[in-house]
């Protein structure tokens, strides 16, 4: 992708592209299944470019987001967005343990290496510069490969996502991982106090605070910074960014806490496919590094 001049009118241009552009559809052949996902490609990109892979929510009919597609028009990156398996209860998702779960793989990180190796190689981009971002039960699916897998992707970001007990007694976090969460604290779906007793069906989770700032402390961070960014509705609401950084592997963990958000992907308070972009950049393997 040529560099960014004139950025209102690329600006403009992304937007119309992300709007209009139709996703191409993919069925892969994986084990004794055919697994499908979509790809938003900008029309132009440099060789060997990044890719982000968006996990949706529980049965979310909401597998594209546009401002995701703008900011890979942008920024020059590729977009995928793979579709999760159904359960017992026929909703597609991504096995974390919900009680409806039971009956599928659980084995996600065999499925992901599988992807990754697929589009990569058939898109020609740059397998060291891979992310993932997660909605939801694709956000709960950031924290457990941060527990099970973390090098599978080379950060995460995750928005309104969970730990969830049993992974964070079952596993422990081991190499230092870059990871963001962005979350609402009225969120009544993924409280951000968390659930010991189960009262949302969900299965137990620990309160997001305590998830981010495990992640944190296994990175060996040894600053936090706090700023606050108003919400982009313009009603006085803010959001509260919380920094860890200055870890020896130079791993950073941020947390956007969303005043009076609820279970959204946050796009009426911040532009969270930029954010998101934003935080990967910040760890792009370069061709100079």
């Amino acid at each position: 992708m040529k560099k960014l001049m004139f950025l209102a009118a690329v600006c403009a241009s992304s937007a119309i592209n992300a709007e209009a552009k139709e996703l191409e559809r993919y069925e892969m052949n994986y084990g004794d299944t055919v697994r499908t996902y979509a790809i938003y490609r900008p029309d132009s990109i440099s060789p060997y470019a990044p890719l982000v892979v968006y996990t949706h929510g529980y049965g979310s009919k909401t597998r594209n987001r546009k401002d995701l597609n703008r900011a890979a028009d942008r920024h020059g990156f590729v977009v995928c967005y793979p579709d999760g398996a159904p359960d017992t209860r026929g909703k597609d998702g991504w096995y974390v343990g919900y009680p409806s779960q039971s009956n599928m793989d659980k084995d996600e990180i065999s499925f992901f290496k599988a992807l990754l190796d697929e589009v990569c190689a058939a898109e020609k981009l740059n397998r060291d510069n891979v992310f993932m971002a997660g909605m939801s039960n694709g956000g709960d699916l950031c924290y457990q490969l941060a527990y099970t897998c973390p090098e599978l992707f080379k950060a995460y970001a995750s928005v309104a996502g969970l730990t969830f007990e049993w992974v964070y007694n079952d596993h422990k976090l081991t190499i230092p991982v870059d990871f963001m969460e962005i979350h609402g604290n009225v969120d009544t779906t993924s409280m951000w106090t968390g659930d010991h007793d189960n009262k949302g069906g969900w299965g137990a989770y620990i309160p997001v605070p305590l998830a981010v700032s495990a992640i944190a402390a296994n990175n060996r961070c040894t600053t936090m910074t706090v700023d606050s960014i108003p919400s982009l509705t313009g009603d006085g609401r803010m959001l509260t960014r919380t920094v860890y950084g200055d870890s020896p592997s130079g791993k950073t963990v941020i947390l956007y806490e969303v005043d009076g958000g609820k279970h959204a992907w946050h796009a009426k308070d911040i532009d969270t496919g930029e954010t998101v972009w934003q935080f990967f950049e910040s760890v792009l393997k370069r061709d100079d590094n």
